[in-house]
């Protein structure tokens, strides 16, 4: 299996193992080139203030970073399984961001929010006027 198959196909392996456990193993850190394992650290979060500096030498599994870098872990797995890897998926959802900033979706937005709050409408919605009249009387 290529790389490129192996992080993005729905059937790919990393979907299934348990990285975690693989990650801490010894050596495994080891393994790469210093340069990538700083390019690494770089993509965590910041030092919290008063703490040691990242160490490239040192297995981010091994730190307090341990909780973060497993939570993402198991996001990236999921999103592997579901296909969110994919070309085709990642293709969607750029075209669904677009047609949303087109409108495409306002009708169904303001549908689904009549459903979840009985037609209570947003300041500046359409039929807000009676709301300026203390809380829907009509003006006489």
């Amino acid at each position: 299996m290529s790389d490129r198959r192996l992080l993005r196909a729905e059937r790919s392996k990393l979907g299934i193992v348990d990285l975690t456990t693989i990650l801490r193993k010894e050596g495994a850190w080891d393994i790469l080139p210093y340069e990538k394992r700083k390019e690494l650290y770089n993509m965590l979060p910041a030092n919290k203030p008063g703490e040691a500096p990242h160490n490239p030498d040192v297995n981010p599994l091994k730190t307090s970073l341990r909780s973060y870098i497993e939570e993402e872990l198991r996001v990236f797995q999921d999103d592997l399984k579901f296909g969110k890897e994919g070309r085709k998926w990642r293709e969607e959802a750029m075209m669904a961001g677009v047609e949303r900033k087109e409108g495409k979706y306002d009708e169904w937005k303001e549908s689904e929010r009549e459903k979840e709050f009985g037609g209570v409408q947003r300041a500046g919605s359409v039929g807000t006027e009676n709301a300026k009249n203390g809380g829907g009387e009509s003006e006489a």
